[in-house]
């Protein structure tokens, strides 16, 4: 993707033009005020930038209208996906439709709804759905030392391996549990991950407020068909892709370790996370950076 290209590459008079994992998108808006605060949106969301595209290559068209009630109302390829948004909302729901449409059509890549940090030379790859904690546990980490890849989508090439999705951290517990303040890495004095790496761990984790992590922390080990099973339910392109997306996270599960807790609040529990993954790394004698 080259990075190097700005706004004016891809916003015209009535369209934002681009393609991003192989997936070709436009989106429409009322105006081109409009069109520059959806791209400045995207761009946080697909830091590493995007490629153009013409017209005529356009696969997905989002069309983002105003009705004559000053409502909003999103539309993808003629379906309606959202409507009745207001102006304080509206950014969030069209960045969040085209997210998930590249996520689902994504060329050649497998999307994990996960967070995921390296931490020598490995991905721990920490699948969840929203509201799981995943992007704190990330943020966490990160503080830690870890690299930050990404707090909401594991991109798997053909191999199994991890790719960088950096996106601005989603921290919620700032303002209130429900309010997202978009963060950059940087501002939580981490680096974000640069180079495609293979993975070494799956942490299943389900938070437990309060949740005391003994000293001897013994999280159970899943077999590689039990690791399949909970990994699907946060894959998104399954329905897609099937044969391709299991041929992927056979190769993920044949050579990751994958463990099931239940875990306490995120500061205390990185520390034992990394501590484990790396003695339990020697064990099995992962080639990793020490």
């Amino acid at each position: 993707m080259n990075s190097q290209l700005t706004q004016k590459n891809f916003v015209n008079k009535n369209q934002i033009q681009f393609q991003i994992y192989g997936v070709k998108i436009g989106v429409r808006a009322q105006n081109k005020t409009n069109l520059k605060k959806i791209y400045s949106q995207l761009e946080r969301v697909f830091p590493n930038g995007f490629e153009p595209v013409s017209e005529q290559e356009i696969e997905y068209r989002f069309l983002v209208r105003w009705t004559k009630n000053n409502g909003i109302e999103i539309f993808r390829n003629d379906e309606k996906v959202s409507d009745n948004l207001d102006e304080e909302n509206y950014l969030e729901i069209v960045e969040n439709q085209i997210r998930i449409t590249i996520a689902e059509f994504a060329v050649g890549k497998v999307f994990l709804h996960a967070g995921v940090v390296g931490w020598k030379g490995r991905a721990i790859i920490i699948p969840a759905k929203s509201f799981a904690g995943k992007t704190t546990l990330v943020a966490e980490l990160v503080k830690k030392g870890a690299l930050y890849y990404s707090d909401e989508y594991a991109v798997l090439d053909a191999e199994g391996n991890v790719q960088p999705y950096p996106k601005w951290l989603s921290l919620r517990g700032i303002i209130d549990d429900y309010t997202q303040l978009d963060c950059s890495v940087e501002s939580l004095g981490g680096i974000a991950g640069t180079e495609t790496i293979p993975v070494g761990m799956v942490l299943i984790a389900k938070y437990n407020k309060g949740k005391k992590i003994p000293k001897k922390w013994k999280p159970k080990i899943l077999s590689q068909g039990q690791g399949m099973m909970e990994i699907i339910s946060n894959t998104f392109p399954i329905r897609n892709k099937p044969d391709f997306v299991l041929k992927v996270l056979n190769k993920l599960t044949s050579r990751a370790i994958i463990i099931k807790t239940v875990r306490g609040e995120a500061d205390e529990f990185a520390d034992t996370l990394l501590n484990y993954f790396e003695g339990r790394a020697r064990t099995e004698k992962l080639r990793l950076k020490f």
